[in-house]
């Protein structure tokens, strides 16, 4: 009876496929080989030497080969050592490839997810790459993540490819009937018990009282060399650790970094990175010129769980899985927010972390899978970050500081500059909220009044909540808006059935459907309603952002709300337009600097240019524009309310600085607020 493979949880699977060296097509005979010899005694002082050679590869890439192929379960860690896990001797005994792909499927993301979806029909890699982002959130921007598992479906013959797309042969098909699909993390998900800490990072864990906590290293600075996404940072503090088993001297230090990591050529670099590791935990030093992994570090290598790494991490810097914590209720839930929550934590005389130190730090929990981002800026938790933080001693926050925070659900907008930020932030922050829908109803219709839909907020089971008007007089239409919060980024329950009907309460011709993000199937559905623009609040606190310096009118803002256009595709729409707006200034500043120069140079008479002469220096400038746009900037910025840029004739001279410009046009809208006089 064929053997069914059950996914371990998403949390728990690595995000990406082991490779082998040589042509894929042959990577099923090579890792047989690779097998054979793990599985014989060592006549070599290393095994990564013997391999290296056995693969024809320096030292390093053997290294890096196996502890990708232990994270996906084919080998198993003996100490400092690889041998062959149980399944892949089953593999090499009974020969059948599902045995194999099974246990790819166990360990990695998105392996019998994506024969899943072939049995639906052939797809080409760029297709499954959009289909892993939005079945499973996987961000990645190219296909080599999907190649990599398809080459693995292709060399076991479980996959052919051809006409530009991979199909599953018949072995492929019988194969993916054994693999039960995985689920990315939804909402109130909770993930499988932690793994259990090893013997050294248990002892580190039990050693933070307090002062421990307190006394931890601040870190400004936490540099990791290699690859920043997927796996990148995991792969190479654990080649750092690993290279230090049983130690390794400062020089060779940093030659393994300056030759592992291509983008760092720098010996400071590479002592920099040296030092993260040891801040981290990681390695310690064991004379004047040598290093070694601690117990710790070479524990966390052992387990190769991403949970004993945060650990570690944990217990050696400053303001760790506290952010875990905060990430719950700050406003905004970014570098710089939380920033100002670990003011709170840090004793008097102690260096609070800056942004850009929180900011390594929450590109650490983001690759331990702890943190998710939900914008290009905003993180929320993820279930496996609430159940590592409830495993682990914290720095407890003032109570007086929580229940501020807890008192002020609905902040105080501040007026001008910082109204805009104060606006965006608290979208961010109330579209994590998944307890309390009506923060976010009623942050969306504060957002959109600020890009100029004045409306109000309505609430309430059964109704609209919010209703906003787009456009001026006429041409004005009347918008419903839904908004809904989820603390995992991503809204799965929706009705859509109702939305008609609070359309017609009132009076409205086009839903809003606004939150953080979507369920694959829901935002599909949403999209192909003629009547229903989703729009994520990400992009909508962009928008409210880039308001401040690019206004846009509403005719400019109609990608935003135009349910024509798929959520995916508004925000192109709008930065193209946020582009044009940039273009213009800068072509309005390289004109006046251009006026300006010729009206000061001794020998020109008079300062006067006529359009060709202003394209011949703007084109010098690196400014490329054509003869009307010249003509229509020249003539705003000879216009008697600008009045910089006098016009005699076909010619153009410069009246005023830089400065006194920059003044004339910043005022321009100040002067609106003015009272008139009593």
């Amino acid at each position: 009876m064929d053997h069914t493979f059950i996914p371990l949880p998403w949390s728990l699977r690595t995000a990406t496929a082991p490779t082998l060296p040589g042509s894929s097509l042959r990577w099923a005979d090579t890792l047989r080989t690779l097998l054979e010899r793990l599985a014989r005694p060592s006549e070599a002082a290393d095994v990564l030497d013997d391999v290296a050679e056995l693969l024809e590869v320096r030292r390093e890439t053997a290294r890096r080969t196996l502890s990708g192929l232990a994270r996906a379960g084919v080998l198993r860690r003996a100490g400092a050592s690889f041998k062959p896990s149980e399944a892949a001797r089953r593999w090499q005994t009974e020969g059948d490839p599902v045995v194999l792909i099974g246990t790819l499927h166990t360990h990695v993301r998105y392996v019998g997810e994506l024969m899943e979806a072939l049995t639906r029909q052939p797809a080409g890699h760029e297709e499954l790459r959009r289909d892993a982002g939005e079945r499973f959130a996987l961000p990645w921007d190219s296909a080599g993540p999907v190649r990599d598992r398809t080459n693995w479906m292709r060399t076991l013959r479980l996959a052919d490819l051809f006409d530009g797309r991979v199909h599953l042969t018949a072995e492929g098909k019988r194969a993916q009937s054994l693999l039960v699909p995985g689920t990315a993390p939804v909402e109130g998900e909770e993930p499988a018990d932690l793994p259990e800490p090893p013997a050294a990072v248990a002892a580190l864990l039990a050693g933070l009282d307090t002062r421990a906590l307190e006394n931890r290293a601040r870190a400004a600075a936490l540099y990791v060399p290699g690859g920043q996404e997927g796996d990148g940072r995991l792969e190479a503090l654990r080649l750092l650790t690993e290279a230090a088993m049983p130690r390794l001297t400062d020089d060779a230090f940093t030659r393994l970094v300056l030759d592992e990591f291509p983008g760092t050529s720098r010996v400071s670099s590479a002592r920099t990175a040296r030092d993260t590791v040891k801040q981290l935990g990681l390695v310690r030093r064991v004379s004047s010129t040598a290093w070694a992994a601690t117990e710790a570090g070479a524990d966390w290598v052992a387990t190769d769980q991403a949970v004993d790494l945060a650990r570690i991490v944990h217990a050696h810097v400053f303001y760790f899985a506290e952010i875990l914590h905060d990430l719950d209720d700050c406003a905004p839930p970014t570098a710089a927010g939380l920033a100002e929550r670990a003011a709170v934590r840090t004793g008097a005389g102690g260096r609070t972390p800056t942004p850009a130190a929180v900011k390594a730090r929450l590109d650490l929990l983001l690759a331990c899978g702890l943190v998710t981002k939900t914008s290009h800026t905003a993180y929320a938790v993820t279930a496996l970050g609430r159940a590592f933080r409830d495993t682990v001693p914290c720095l407890s926050a003032p109570e007086s500081t929580r229940s501020a925070a807890a008192a002020v659900p609905e902040p105080a907008f501040p007026a001008r500059a910082g109204r805009a930020e104060a606006l965006a932030a608290e979208l961010e922050a109330a579209a994590l909220h998944g307890g309390d829908h009506e923060r976010l109803e009623r942050a969306a219709v504060e957002a959109l009044g600020h890009l100029g839909m004045p409306g109000e907020w309505i609430g309430g089971t059964g109704h609209a909540d919010g209703r906003v008007r787009h456009g001026v007089g006429a041409r004005s239409r009347v918008l419903a808006v839904e908004a809904k919060a989820s603390s995992s980024g991503r809204v799965t329950e929706q009705h859509l059935y109702g939305l008609p009907e609070h359309r017609a309460e009132i009076g409205a011709d086009i839903t809003l459907l606004i939150g953080p993000g979507f369920d694959r199937r829901l935002l599909q559905a949403a999209d192909d309603d003629p009547a229903i623009a989703v729009v994520l609040t990400g992009l909508l606190a962009e928008a409210v952002r880039a308001q401040e310096l690019t206004p846009l009118t509403p005719p400019e803002l109609e990608p935003l709300v135009d349910p024509g256009l798929r959520a995916d595709q508004r925000a192109d729409h709008l930065r193209r337009a946020w582009q044009a707006q940039r273009d213009r200034a800068r072509l309005e500043r390289s004109l006046v600097d251009i006026l300006i120069e010729e009206a000061e140079d001794p020998l020109q008479e008079g300062g006067w240019l006529d359009v060709a002469a202003v394209r011949r220096e703007l084109r010098g400038r690196g400014v490329r524009a054509t003869e009307t746009e010249v003509t229509d900037t020249l003539a705003f910025l000879a216009c008697p309310r600008v009045a910089v840029v006098e016009r005699s004739g076909h010619g153009y001279r410069a009246v005023a600085a830089a400065d006194t410009v920059r003044q004339r046009l910043s005022g321009l809208g100040r002067q609106w607020d003015v009272p008139p006089p009593s």
